[in-house]
């Protein structure tokens, strides 16, 4: 399964700003904290079963539908988290999800529309399903982070063809697939989620100020595609923006944070970030703490 890394998350500005994949969304927070939240630690997997029965109306402002939600709390005890989310083909339909990635305070993180959700043959004791892979680092101050999942009136509306069964045993045991039509899977509210959380080294940060990025000059325009993706396309390299004093210092506090509590692979990830905006204390700090111990 090809992982989705959404590197670099700064470049994005979590808590207002999307993936490439889809346009920002907002979310009325006092829906949110109605919302019956289910914790899931590292290491645990948990399978929800949805139904039309559970629709949530706050949803039709950004799914266009009043889709049933699977909710999750996840609590940042570990440095990165890696998150899996399947959604199996059940009875010949399937609900295809979508998600959204929140922080602590119910500020919108970033967003994996159903595009990021790919098509999984049938394999072993996995049956066809849709499945993404997400790689979040929350920040020092994050206790918590929260995942919703829905699906939205555009996916409703289609229908997604997998292998037969018959086809993905030929290819397990190494014969010439039969010929025999794909099996349509008709798109429904319908459904299930399973969801598993793992530690991990992490590359999508959660939590940073929505104005960390803030500066004066305005940005250009990109016609064709959102100016975010061009950013993230080239976020190996340096970063020419002016980066102002509250920003080098929201760095230089998560750094120490993160090293008094000895968790240093999420301190070298917030230096790194760091060093791509241009700034250099942060690194200056880590090493003469780590030299100190």
């Amino acid at each position: 399964m090809k992982k989705i890394f959404l590197a670099s998350f700064l470049l994005a500005n979590m808590l207002g700003i999307t993936t490439s994949y889809a346009e920002t969304i907002h979310i009325n927070s006092t829906s949110l904290s109605q919302i019956k939240w289910e914790n899931i630690e590292p290491s645990q997997t948990i399978n929800t079963i949805l139904s039309e029965q559970q629709k949530q109306e706050f949803t039709k402002s950004f799914a266009g539908i009043a889709s049933p939600v699977a909710a999750y709390k996840i609590p940042t005890t570990t440095s990165s988290l890696n998150i899996t989310i399947e959604s199996p083909v059940v009875d010949k339909h399937i609900f295809v999800p979508s998600a959204v990635v929140l922080d602590s305070h119910f500020n919108v993180a970033t967003t994996y529309p159903s595009s990021a959700f790919k098509v999984q043959e049938e394999r072993g004791f996995k049956g066809n399903r849709f499945e993404a892979e997400l790689n979040l680092t929350p920040t020092a101050e994050q206790d918590y982070i929260y995942l919703l999942i829905y699906t939205t009136d555009k996916d409703l509306a289609q229908k997604t063809k997998f292998p037969h069964p018959s086809k993905a045993y030929a290819k397990a045991t190494g014969k010439q697939p039969p010929a025999i039509a794909d099996i349509e899977v008709t798109h429904s509210l319908n459904g299930k989620i399973n969801i598993s959380v793992n530690d991990t080294d992490g590359t999508r940060f959660v939590g940073l100020p929505t104005t960390i990025f803030s500066t004066s000059k305005p940005k250009k325009t990109v016609v064709g595609k959102s100016a975010n993706t061009e950013v993230r396309n080239n976020s190996n390299k340096a970063i020419n923006i002016p980066v102002d004093k509250d920003t080098e210092q929201y760095f230089n506090q998560a750094v120490a944070k993160a090293l008094k509590a000895n968790d240093i692979n999420k301190a070298l990830n917030l230096v790194n970030e760091a060093e791509k905006l241009g700034l250099t204390s942060p690194r200056q700090i880590f090493l003469k703490q780590v030299s100190s111990k």
